[in-house]
């Protein structure tokens, strides 16, 4: 079942219908309770008038001095009846009975207690029978036993008759409560259709982020579509600046490699010359693959990304030492190992802070100072050299277009505007300044990740 409001609407309408029919079962037992209570109330009100009638003749009989005023009594087997009963012998009956007798418990109720329950009447009818003992006063002093009986269909029947109107009102109730959820899912799943339009829109180029007021329950994961797109679009433009900064860093030292063949060629050195032209064809080849797939570059920070600086430090630094360099490097680094991890891509940290110490590296007279430390949400990292750094008038050209001020020392000079687009892509900031010893400091600040709920 793919249906989202398909399983809204048949969980509601399973729990209506659940509910009603508890409702329906309660009240229908509830109404049953109660006339039966009423019924048993009114054969308690015809014993009462029965003691009231009895009578002692001059020869000792007892007798009615009327009869009652239900004509019931009087209408063989109509399914009331009353009985007299002394000494276990029945003295007294209604006329309904005719002749037979009602089937009382063995045993009589204690004296002016009354008891009520079911016995089978005439013609196997089923009855609901209330009784009590009395003890008349002396000159008679006698203990008489009287029971008064109606059928219990009657209270079977007005339960049918009330269970059938409660069926067919929960019903209707039903149906008018299924109809409402339906209604509700609807208004429930309208700022879904309306997120969606918004998707299909952008899908077609008409809008660039999901815009609109929705619910609190939908806020997020509006804020979170929109904070993908945003990465998205950032990866790409990385994608398009790494492609053209690769081709760029390229296209000079091929040109001037197929200018040489060219040359080699006119001077009769046939096989040199196609040498080096096979060679520039299969590194064009290369470059064309490798900038196809940096265009296809996609987001590679995942959610709950967490990288702990120290070990990745420590690591490039022990590798910068082992590359080979000029004059001996003194490396100062002081990286306490409690930082907390942060919210970057391994590989991505391993690039800001590879081409950061490799710059430094090279550029450096004798001393590489790396620090790092905790400021408002963020880690800050600090590597600065004492080499000859850059004019301040050239920082951007540096960062913004990748350029290389010296080319005495071997590098593409991309490296620094490659840290930059990686450092921004992450959410964090690079500064490019003169350090204490006269030479570059690079100052990043990458966002710290939250600490893990579990």
């Amino acid at each position: 079942m793919r249906s989202l409001r398909l399983r809204l609407l048949i969980g509601a309408v399973i729990g209506i219908g659940l509910a009603l029919s508890l409702a329906g079962f309660v009240l229908v037992e509830i109404f049953d309770a109660h006339v039966r209570q009423r019924y048993v109330k009114e054969l308690e009100d015809h014993l009462l008038q029965l003691v009231a009638m009895l009578e002692v003749d001059s020869a000792g009989a007892f007798r009615l001095k009327q009869e009652l005023s239900e004509p019931e009594f009087r209408r063989p087997f109509s399914g009331h009846y009353w009985q007299v009963e002394r000494d276990g012998q029945a003295i007294l009956r209604s006329r309904s009975l005719w002749d037979e007798t009602l089937m009382l418990r063995k045993e009589p109720p204690a004296i002016g207690v009354p008891r009520s329950y079911a016995v089978v009447g005439p013609a196997r009818s089923e009855l609901v029978v209330t009784e009590r003992s009395i003890e008349l006063p002396p000159p008679v002093e006698a203990t008489l036993r009287i029971a008064v009986a109606g059928e219990s269909s009657v209270v079977d029947r007005a339960r049918r008759d009330f269970a059938g109107v409660v069926a067919i009102s929960l019903l209707i109730l039903g149906t008018l409560l299924a109809a409402a959820s339906w209604l509700q899912v609807g208004a429930g799943l309208a700022p879904l259709r309306e997120l969606r339009a918004k998707l299909e829109s952008m899908r077609k180029g008409a809008a660039q982020r999901v815009e609109g007021a929705y619910p609190v329950e939908v806020v997020g994961l509006v804020h979170d579509l929109n904070h993908l797109i945003e990465t998205q679009a950032a990866e790409a433009e990385r994608a398009r600046k790494n492609a053209a900064k690769l081709g760029h860093g390229l296209k000079t030292p091929l040109a001037v490699l197929d200018a040489e063949a060219r040359a080699l060629h006119d001077k009769g050195e046939i096989a040199a010359a196609v040498t080096i032209e096979n060679e520039v064809d299969a590194m064009n080849v290369q470059v064309a693959r490798a900038i196809a797939a940096a265009r296809a570059i996609g987001p590679r920070t995942g959610l709950g990304t967490r990288t702990e600086i120290a070990s990745v430090l420590d690591r490039l630094v022990a590798v910068m030492k082992r590359l080979s360099g000029g004059a001996p490097i003194a490396w100062s680094v002081s990286v306490p190992h409690q930082l907390p991890p942060i919210r970057v891509d391994r590989r991505d940290i391993e690039d800001i802070l590879g081409n950061l110490l490799d710059n430094a590296r090279k550029w450096a007279r004798s001393q590489v100072n790396v620090t790092a430390y905790q400021e408002a949400g963020y880690l800050v990292m600090v590597v600065d050299d004492d080499g000859p750094g850059i004019p301040v008038d050239r920082i951007d050209d540096v960062l913004i277009r990748g350029a290389r001020l010296d080319r005495a020392v071997p590098g593409t000079g991309v490296g620094l505007s490659i840290v930059k687009d990686l450092v921004e892509l992450n959410g964090g900031e690079l500064m490019l300044s003169a350090s204490a010893a006269k030479g570059l400091q690079a100052v990043v600040k990458l966002p710290v990740a939250e600490k893990s709920s579990r």
